[in-house]
């Protein structure tokens, strides 16, 4: 696709964001903000690979978008040698789109399509602005941000990853969070939208868009013991997942859920992976949470993600391998006591930063020198 030249009144911006929706989100969510800020005078082209997520979802979106051939790094193989030629490939696309849309400047979330577009943004001297949302740098971030005008953290513990010489460009505003998370729907009300009952108890049970493995495992073989339990369940399964047994009358399953808002609602405890959206959205919402991280991310961010919202006292942590002996427990431990989730709940508002997407804008229209005005 060929990038269309935005008009030179225009507050021009080059995103790269994908790969997940952890990288591709937070993204979305500041040019929502950027295009607010400035009364709709956002001109906006995003970057990404050919064949992840963001190819197909950022144009459902609305937004321009310019694919590149670049892929991550799979272990070896003979897909691994071609690797250096999509790289630089994929600079030379991401050199183009900046040489003709001239932006004012350049956002990069991590992952692998960011360093291309960071690159080429750092050759062109295009103010770049990086965002964090982990407590630890991914490998991306890590070697663009030496190079940033700016970088956006979403944890102030992140501040002991980056040399002390870089401590004038962090900037701790939160992970941004797109404004359909939020929602005014009763925590009654919410229940009833996914066939709950209106006045018991909700613990809401997901791992992301795809489901997880383990997380739905366990629960399947709970189903027998939830059953007697004074409470219910809103278990997000992931596409093509089917329970094997039959579900008790307690219990309700979604493959997905398009209206997060409304499921974080109903819940008044939510098990989770502790990936930075999720982190981010429970901050907004105040729920407390029993977070199971991932133990396959690549530099153990959910992990780390994970430790500092239980060190605050927002959250349980529970190790992907001890769910068996741990996960309900945990959970009787939390919904048997009303006064531990208020101060789960406090703990976990503390931490949130409802701004962080707006705050995100505003400093990327500085970075970007942006003249027309801020509403």
């Amino acid at each position: 696709m060929t990038a269309i030249v935005a008009p030179p009144h225009m507050f021009r911006v080059v995103v790269a964001a994908g790969g997940t929706g952890g990288h591709i989100f937070p993204a979305v969510a500041v040019v929502e903000q950027l295009e607010l800020l400035t009364n709709g005078a956002c001109s906006t082209i995003f970057l990404g690979s050919t064949g992840r997520m963001e190819a197909s979802l950022i144009p459902k979106l609305g937004y321009q978008y310019v694919p590149m051939p670049i892929n991550g790094f799979k272990g070896l193989s003979l897909s691994t040698l071609s690797l250096p030629f999509n790289v630089l490939a994929s600079i030379r696309i991401a050199h183009n789109v900046i040489r003709k849309q001239k932006p004012h400047a350049v956002i990069c979330t991590g992952a692998y399509v960011s360093y291309p577009v960071g690159i080429a943004a750092m050759l062109q001297r295009i103010p770049l602005i990086v965002l964090e949302s982990n407590l630890n740098p991914g490998k991306t971030n890590a070697r663009l941000a030496p190079r940033a005008r700016a970088v956006v953290l979403a944890f102030e513990e992140s501040l002991d990853f980056y040399p002390k010489k870089m401590e004038s460009k962090l900037h701790i505003l939160g992970n941004p969070v797109r404004m359909q998370i939020k929602t005014e729907t009763s925590q009654g009300c919410a229940r009833l939208l996914f066939g709950l009952k209106e006045d018991v108890p909700t613990v809401l049970v997901f791992g992301g868009s795809l489901g997880s493995r383990t997380i739905n495992a366990e629960i399947e073989r709970l189903l027998p013991v939830i059953a007697g339990r004074p409470w219910q369940v809103l278990w997000q399964t992931g596409k093509g997942y089917i329970p094997a047994v039959a579900l008790p009358d307690n219990v309700r399953v979604v493959p997905f859920l398009d209206d997060m808002g409304s499921a974080y609602a109903a819940a008044d405890v939510v098990v989770s992976r502790s990936g930075a959206t999720t982190i981010a959205e429970l901050g907004i919402v105040g729920k407390p949470a029993i977070l199971i991280p991932l133990p396959s991310a690549s530099t153990n961010e959910q992990q780390h993600n994970a430790s500092v919202v239980a060190k605050n006292g927002g959250a349980r942590v529970v190790a992907d391998a001890s769910l068996p002996e741990s996960l309900l427990t945990t959970i009787d431990g939390i919904m048997n006591s009303p006064a531990q989730r208020t101060f789960m709940s406090m703990s976990m508002i503390a931490l949130g930063k409802p701004n962080a997407a707006a705050d995100c804008a505003k400093l990327v229209l500085q970075c970007g020198g942006w003249q027309g005005g801020v509403t």
